[in-house]
C-alpha cells in the first residue's frame, strides 16, 4: 500500500498542510489512517480525493460545500471540469485518449507513426504527447484512467521513441559525448529518451544509462567514458536529506562533465539545485553549447 504524508499532499497540491488539517478536523473531508508507530498517513484514494476537492475549490466552489458532497458528487463534478476544459480543439489529443482508454496498441502505435509523417518529432511532443499526459492525468484523478492505461501506453511510447532515435542519422557529429541516465527512484522515462534524441539529432555521441542507475555505478562509468556532459530527468519527489545528498554524490560523480537537469520535480526545487547543475526548461538550453 503506498502511503503519503500530509507533506506529500501539500506538495501535489500546493494546499498548505495547516489548511488540510483544518478541513479534516472542521469538514471531515478526510480521515488519514495511523501506523503501528502511530504516524498519520493518507491513502492512494485520499490523493485522488483531496486533488478533486482542490480542483473544485479552485474553480468557485466554496470548501463549505464541497464538504457535503458524497465522494461520488465530489469525483463526477471535477470529472465535468475536467471534460469542460478537454476539449480545446486537438483532435490528435482526443483521438489518442480515446485509442489509450479502449487499449488499443495496434490503433495507439498507427496513430504515432500517422502523426510521425505529419509533424516533427519536437511538435509532436510538444504539442500533442505533453498536453496527451497532462489530460491522462487529469483523467486518472477522477478514476476515468487507470495506471494499467498509463503502463500500456508508456510502453508503447518508450518503443516509439526507440524506434526514432535508431533511425536517426546524424548528420553533422559534434565530437562531443553525453551520458544519460536517470536515479535510482526514478522511473519515469519517456523524457529521457526525447532528450537523447534531441542530443543525437545535435551530433552528440549518446550513452543511454536508462533507469534506476546507483549513483556508484554512474561514477564508475563516467570515470570510464569521460563525457563532456551528463543529463538526467527528476519527476518523482525526494525528501530534502535524500535531495541534498543525491546532488551532492552527482557532483562528486561528475567533476570533469557538466550536469543538465529537467523534470517537474526540479522545477520545484530550483532554489535548492546547486548552481554547478545547469536546470533546463528548454530545448534550446539542453542543446546549448
Amino acid at each position: 500500500m503506498i502511503h503519503y504524508s500530509i507533506k506529500d499532499l501539500e506538495n501535489y497540491t500546493e494546499i498548505k498542510a495547516h489548511t488540510i488539517r483544518i478541513w479534516e478536523q472542521r469538514y471531515s473531508l478526510l480521515s488519514p489512517q495511523r501506523t503501528e508507530s502511530n504516524i498519520r498517513f493518507y491513502s492512494h484514494a485520499d490523493l485522488k480525493k483531496i486533488l478533486n476537492i482542490n480542483l473544485l475549490y479552485l474553480n468557485g466552489l466554496k470548501i463549505s460545500k464541497i464538504a457535503k458532497l458524497s465522494e461520488v458528487d465530489i469525483t463526477n463534478k471535477a470529472m465535468e471540469i475536467i471534460l469542460a476544459k478537454s476539449v480545446s480543439g486537438n483532435e490528435e489529443v482526443d483521438t489518442l485518449l480515446i485509442a489509450i482508454t479502449s487499449m488499443e496498441g495496434n490503433e495507439i502505435r498507427d496513430l504515432l507513426w500517422t502523426y510521425d509523417k505529419r509533424f516533427t518529432l519536437r511538435e509532436l511532443y510538444s504539442n500533442i504527447l505533453i498536453p496527451l499526459l497532462i489530460k491522462m492525468g487529469e483523467l486518472w484523478q477522477t478514476n476515468s484512467i487507470s495506471v494499467a492505461h498509463e503502463h500500456h501506453f508508456s510502453n508503447i511510447l518508450r518503443d516509439f521513441y526507440i524506434l526514432k532515435i535508431n533511425d536517426l542519422e546524424v548528420k553533422k557529429p559534434n565530437n562531443k559525448t553525453v551520458v544519460l541516465f536517470l536515479p535510482e527512484h526514478e522511473e519515469h522515462e519517456l523524457s529521457l529518451l526525447y532528450f537523447q534524441y534531441l542530443l543525437k539529432e545535435a551530433g552528440y555521441k549518446c550513452i543511454y544509462l536508462g533507469k534506476k542507475v546507483p549513483l556508484s555505478d554512474l561514477a564508475v562509468s563516467i570515470k570510464q567514458i569521460n563525457p563532456d556532459l551528463v543529463v538526467t530527468n527528476m519527476i518523482s519527489r525526494m525528501q530534502q536529506k535524500e535531495l541534498t545528498l543525491f546532488f551532492d554524490q552527482l557532483l562528486k560523480s561528475c567533476e570533469n562533465a557538466e550536469i543538465r537537469i529537467g523534470g517537474s520535480f526540479c522545477s520545484e526545487i530550483q532554489n535548492h539545485i546547486p548552481r554547478k547543475i545547469k536546470f533546463i526548461t528548454s530545448e534550446d538550453e539542453l542543446l546549448a553549447s
